[in-house]
């Protein structure tokens, strides 16, 4: 899949501000104060350095935020569709705050607005590319009108995304899950699908070994902050100063390099329990951070950008599984032979949402997730697991407990092959 140039006109510098979004090029240095770079051998330090001309990811990171700040909108009781249109095509003022700030306990910032920042047209952005705008195996099995717009065939995501912003609400009456849709879409269709386009450039040898501002850009729709490991315990998983915390001391949380985004804090929420599946948030940041090294030092990067790569996507995949073990985990009052409903559930109304909505919808938008770049997973096989999960919960329908634990079974089972992924790792996330 290639990427359009499309992409690099988006590059957009975040103002300096006094609530501590300073660019990232403006710091040399880690939260141990030691200094960016390498030692005379050419190994790694722990923190990703500084770009040299202060671009690079910053209108990543506005993705995140704007992606982000769609979730938790379309959660409210009243989600304001108006409001959610303009962050989506970037048109948020300063009367619009990014929740990712105000909804977290920070002393500085303690709330940021989009006039601070500057918002990416993300609709432009999907639609646009041809990396985003892709059409989506099994959408044309969504109820038109309800669960996606009126119009034959299968979507993209930002037809999708579109509607629920016209049908605001948290789920549909069928259970499909527009929160989690909307946000998981945009880090899909945007951050997933750019960076890892961008990474298997470095891979195929498309783009230049020197090519900085492309390999920043990678890192930024990762969304780690360049002192990950200052976010992450001995383990790998993230440590209770996440998603965002003054890691320096400056007294300033800075949103582009000490805030955890999407993809990073998935690596850290599904590092392998064992040493077969490797720890992701370790191997991934390392691989960018050594990457970048590379670059500086004038060497190849296109090993790490495969690791990179791979532990990526080997993160999505173990998400699915999660929420398929989740989906299970919610059926457990359930008698083998009961069927699935909204009811046994325990949900009084169609708007009201479960947590089984919520796992089946991150199920079925990490598996779309994966239409965008899978280097295991055949289209065939994405397919298969699409058919498996459904357009919809499987409410209403005579399935029972018992048969859709076996379908969950298949479902993890295709993509435990595909990955090698470890017996305890499938079975604890």
């Amino acid at each position: 899949m290639r990427r359009s140039l499309f992409r690099y006109t988006h590059i957009l510098i975040l103002p300096l501000l006094a609530v501590g979004m300073v660019l990232a090029g403006c710091d040399s240095s880690g939260s141990n104060g030691t200094e960016n770079g390498d030692d005379d051998n050419g190994a790694a330090t722990d923190v990703f350095p500084a770009p040299s001309d202060g671009a690079g990811y910053t209108d990543a990171i506005a993705v995140h935020l704007q992606g982000s700040d769609l979730g938790s909108r379309l959660k409210d009781a009243s989600p304001d569709g108006s409001t959610m249109k303009d962050i989506y095509q970037g048109n948020a003022d300063s009367g619009t705050n990014i929740r990712f700030v105000s909804e977290r306990s920070l002393s500085s910032p303690s709330a940021v607005n989009y006039g601070q920042i500057s918002p990416v047209d993300i609709q432009s952005r999907i639609s646009n590319s041809d990396v985003s705008n892709i059409a989506l195996p099994t959408s044309d099995g969504l109820e038109e009108d309800v669960d996606a717009p009126n119009s034959s065939g299968e979507k993209n995501m930002d037809q999708l995304i579109s509607f629920y912003l016209d049908n605001p609400k948290h789920t549909s009456a069928n259970g499909v899950d527009f929160a989690q849709f909307a946000e998981k879409g945009v880090a899909a269709a945007i951050s997933y699908a750019e960076g890892a386009d961008i990474l298997t450039d470095f891979v195929d040898g498309t783009l230049g070994a020197d090519d900085e501002a492309a390999w920043n850009e990678a890192f930024g729709h990762f969304g780690a902050p360049r002192d990950f490991r200052a976010f992450l315990t001995d383990d790998g998983s993230i440590a209770d100063n996440a998603p965002a915390d003054d890691v320096d001391g400056d007294g300033e949380t800075d949103l582009e390099t000490e805030a955890v985004y999407i993809w990073a804090d998935y690596t850290a929420d599904r590092g392998g329990a064992t040493s077969q599946d490797g720890v992701f948030s370790f191997e991934a940041f390392d691989a960018f951070v050594d990457g970048r090294n590379a670059i500086d030092n004038g060497n190849d990067p296109t090993e790490h950008a495969a690791t990179a790569l791979d532990v990526w996507e080997q993160t999505i995949a173990a998400n699915v599984i999660h929420y398929a073990n989740s989906m299970e985990s919610d059926l457990s009052d359930l008698n083998d032979g009961d069927e699935i409903t909204q009811s046994a559930l325990g949900s009084d109304s169609p708007s009201e949402s479960t947590g089984f909505e919520d796992h089946w919808g991150e199920a079925k938008i990490f598996t779309w997730t994966l239409q965008y770049h899978s280097g295991e997973l055949s289209d065939g096989q994405l397919q298969d697991i699409h058919d498996l999960l459904g357009s919809k919960p499987p409410y209403d329908a005579g399935v029972t407990k018992s048969d859709w634990v076996g379908t969950l079974d298949q479902v993890r089972s295709t993509i435990q092959d595909a990955y090698g992924f470890a017996d305890e790792n499938v079975n604890n996330w």
